[in-house]
């Protein structure tokens, strides 16, 4: 008989100690920054605008008709169709419905293709800087992540340095383009070369994609467009639609990817809340004119904070895609994580530590964009008031 817990024991607890699992760097300023009156918040990458009107009124009317039960655990096809249509329109890959698994979120869409593709004590490629949660994702499957480095100012994978983090049991790379934080974009000739790199040494690509409509300058390339049968994309309705507490995403990949992860996903949820598939639908039928909108509002944002940053000759990244600026604070001396923990705590700005998303960022604070005009206006003024005058 299994020995019973004792008082306030908890097995989550045990488990996530005995992986390791990472707290991350962004929740820890959030955290304390939901305690505190008055913050203006630049932390995460929460879009300041609510979901289309048409958004709300497809998931109230769908319940209201009786779209209320399980359904397949692929996706509705309706819903299927319409990501097959959005992924050859905006990503320029041919997708069939059978070869997309609508998923509820990014993140668990990210779980499912390392679930499905790696197995315990594999190796797997991820960016640095790059999202956390993707060492959280990899540790809690007992799986082996091995950083490899995006050096400013571009932020791009260095082909030589990936070939020497391979190993024997390296089955694949995470890619994120554009990128968080940095918001970097390959051209055609990077990216081609980094599909050849994966082909070279037989790995699975897990291209994330979930900015892939945050586009200032060029275009987000896909390299499932150079590599259809070896590549899992990652999608979400979450930055894109301004739909991040809704919780739905998609990942497309070859059939065979799919009917295996669509078998994992029938344990996990069983299947995507019904009306909430409906209100995806919506999005990808109706909001395309807020989309245009949402992008040139964050353009602006991004010109602005940079304008401010620039004109105290603070060096900050240009992002080509996403919404987020990397502040380099290298001259104050201190590391980004006390930085912001003293920002937030004197100056009542929360900002994300750079070391959050990695060593190669360590010396930079990340900002978002998503926030308001009037919060980054102020908070971006005082940031970089309070880096130049660390200047003797």
């Amino acid at each position: 008989m299994a020995k019973p817990f004792a008082k306030g024991d908890h097995f989550a607890v045990h488990w996530a100690q005995s992986v390791n699992l990472p707290t991350s760097g962004i929740r820890e300023i959030l955290d304390l920054a939901l305690q505190m009156p008055d913050v203006i918040r630049l932390e995460t990458g929460e879009p300041n605008f609510p979901p289309a009107p048409c958004v709300i009124d497809a998931y109230c009317q769908a319940a209201r008709d009786g779209y209320n039960r399980y359904t397949a655990s692929q996706g509705i096809l309706p819903l299927r169709e319409a990501l097959a249509e959005k992924i050859w329109r905006v990503n320029h890959v041919a997708r069939t419905p059978d070869e997309i698994l609508v998923t509820p979120g990014g993140s668990p869409a990210l779980f499912v293709a390392f679930m499905g593709i790696l197995q315990p004590g594999d190796d797997l490629l991820v960016p640095n800087p790059g999202w956390p949660d993707y060492l959280g994702g990899v540790q809690a499957l007992h799986l082996n992540a091995h950083p490899y480095p995006l050096r400013a100012p571009d932020f791009w994978p260095d082909l030589d340095t990936l070939t020497q983090c391979v190993t024997p049991k390296t089955r694949a790379i995470v890619l994120n383009f554009p990128g968080n934080p940095a918001g970097s974009l390959p051209d055609a000739n990077h990216l081609k070369a980094l599909v050849a790199f994966a082909e070279q040494h037989d790995l699975w690509i897990i291209s994330d994609e979930v900015y892939d409509q945050i586009v200032y300058e060029g275009s987000a390339l896909s390299p499932a467009t150079l590599a259809p049968d070896r590549t899992i994309s990652i999608y979400s309705f979450s930055k894109t639609y301004a739909m991040t507490g809704w919780r739905l995403g998609y990942l497309a990949a070859p059939k065979s990817a799919t009917e295996s992860l669509g078998r994992i996903a029938m344990g996990l949820w069983s299947s995507v809340s019904e009306p909430l598939q409906y209100a995806g639908l919506a999005a990808l039928r109706y909001d395309q004119a807020g989309i245009v909108e949402r992008l040139a509002r964050y353009r602006a944002r991004r010109d602005h904070c940079l304008d401010i940053l620039h004109s105290r000759h603070i060096p900050v990244t240009t992002p080509q895609g996403a919404f987020y600026l990397l502040v380099d604070i290298a001259r104050l001396g201190q590391d980004s994580r006390s930085f912001a923990l003293d920002l937030l705590q004197n100056e009542h700005i929360a900002v994300a530590p750079g070391q959050a998303f990695g060593s190669q960022t360590a010396s930079y604070v990340r900002v978002s964009l998503a926030s308001s005009e009037a919060d980054l206006d102020a908070g971006v003024s005082r940031l970089a008031d309070l880096i130049a005058s660390s200047d003797p």
